[in-house]
């Protein structure tokens, strides 16, 4: 079916950030006196697709507090001083947006990652223009939400700000577990965007309605498609 309003995640589903994340994080454990992570349980760490201080402590089993809460600003300096160019857009992401505008369709970035750096990342990348509402880590100082998979800002952020678009024509796209449980937790169709970083098998037990493999793939589902 069609639908009227889209919700995106942005790592792994608008943009591959995978060189970037990995770059701050294995300089966030040397700025912090630790080796950097092997490439394999970095990759593992991006896959699963975490908050960042339970994928910093994931990273360090051997003594996960020796990882504390600020480490979360030394990543986000380096993330932006260092790693933010290194991000890409996927294919077809500005098509895929720029449709769902001429189509009155509205779209929502929803991400756990900081809002500062979400807001800079799609204005470098021209995308900030379709977008709607962004949402992150951080986008209401004095009102904090959970994040996904929380339902917390659809029930109180999204719904509200689009009350005349019913739940069954909301589309949830993500590439990762938490992505797809934040749609079940809101009552919306989920859409895997496989491309992206989610361990498939993970993913797929969650049953989402949709799997894409390509960004472009979710043309025919924005509403007014011929």
């Amino acid at each position: 079916m069609p639908y009227s309003l889209l919700l995106f995640d942005y790592d792994g589903t608008l943009c591959d950030t995978r060189r970037a994340i990995a770059h701050s994080l294995g300089r966030t454990f040397g700025a912090h006196g630790l080796p950097a992570p092997a490439p394999a349980p970095l990759a593992a760490a991006i896959r699963a697709g975490l908050p960042l201080l339970d994928t910093l402590r994931a990273l360090w089993p051997a003594d996960p507090g020796r990882v504390t809460p600020d480490w979360l600003a030394t990543y986000r300096a380096i993330y932006v001083a260092e790693a933010e160019d290194l991000v890409t857009p996927f294919p077809g992401a500005e098509t895929v947006l720029a449709t769902a505008q001429a189509r009155a369709v509205p779209v929502v970035v929803l991400s756990n990652k900081g809002t500062q750096v979400l807001e800079n990342s799609l204005i470098r990348l021209g995308l900030r223009p379709y977008v709607a509402l962004l949402l992150g880590d951080g986008s209401f100082p004095g009102r904090p939400l959970p994040l996904k998979p929380d339902p917390a800002q659809f029930t109180e952020i999204i719904r509200p700000r689009f009350p005349d678009i019913p739940p069954d024509e909301i589309l949830m796209v993500g590439d990762a577990p938490p992505d797809l449980r934040f749609a079940q937790n809101c009552g919306i169709a989920a859409g895997w965007a496989r491309y992206g970083y989610g361990e498939p098998a993970a993913c797929r037990a969650l049953r989402p309605a949709h799997e894409f493999g390509a960004l472009a793939e979710v043309l025919p589902l924005v509403a007014g498609a011929g």
